[in-house]
């Protein structure tokens, strides 16, 4: 809101109507009208040896060292409404696309490129394009990508190794015996 009424990027009289505008009045009293936490659906995103993209979620392409599993739809909202020649109203840039089954996450999409962080994991802005994100983002995998990082960073810690370095097939088993579903049933 202070952008739009603000940025001089911004048409003036689109500034002036926009400056109109305010919080609600009647909600959030306590917190100066503003809600008490604000809803970021995407922000910036790590970039990993490995990016989870569309055809890992589709099941194209083998998904690498799985630490848990996401199944949501491809989901991004309109970039715009337009008006097409016809006279209708179209949402342009709307997906939701179904990847069509639950699909595995991989361990390498939470861990940085060695060279620059050795001890950090990132199980929710993690390395993913926008299309796998979309689905990725939800609120049960990012538990699900935070017991698995977890599980990674004690191996990691116990085993005095860069995360980069943690012995998969160990860091499969605990996840394992802790309940955590690595890939579809057979």
């Amino acid at each position: 809101m202070w952008f739009m009424a603000n940025d001089t990027g911004v048409p003036a009289e689109t500034r002036a109507e926009m400056s109109k505008w305010g919080l609600c009045k009647d909600e959030f009293v306590k917190t100066g009208h503003w809600p008490r936490e604000m809803y970021v659906r995407e922000a910036r995103r790590m970039v990993s040896d490995f990016v989870m993209a569309e055809p890992h979620l589709r099941g194209t392409r083998a998904t690498p060292r799985p630490i848990g599993m996401g199944s949501y739809n491809m989901d991004s909202h309109n970039v715009q409404r337009i008006v097409d020649a016809r006279g209708f109203v179209r949402n342009e840039g709307n997906i939701e696309v179904s990847p069509g089954r639950a699909y595995p996450i991989s361990y390498d999409a939470i861990v940085p490129r060695q060279r620059e962080a050795t001890n950090l994991l990132v199980p929710v802005a993690l390395s993913a394009s926008h299309i796998a994100y979309g689905s990725i983002r939800m609120e049960p995998v990012f538990m699900i990508l935070g017991q698995s990082a977890a599980a990674a960073a004690s191996i990691a810690i116990d085993e005095g190794v860069p995360v980069q370095e943690v012995d998969y097939a160990k860091l499969r088993a605990r996840l394992l015996a802790e309940g955590q579903i690595l890939e579809l049933a057979r």
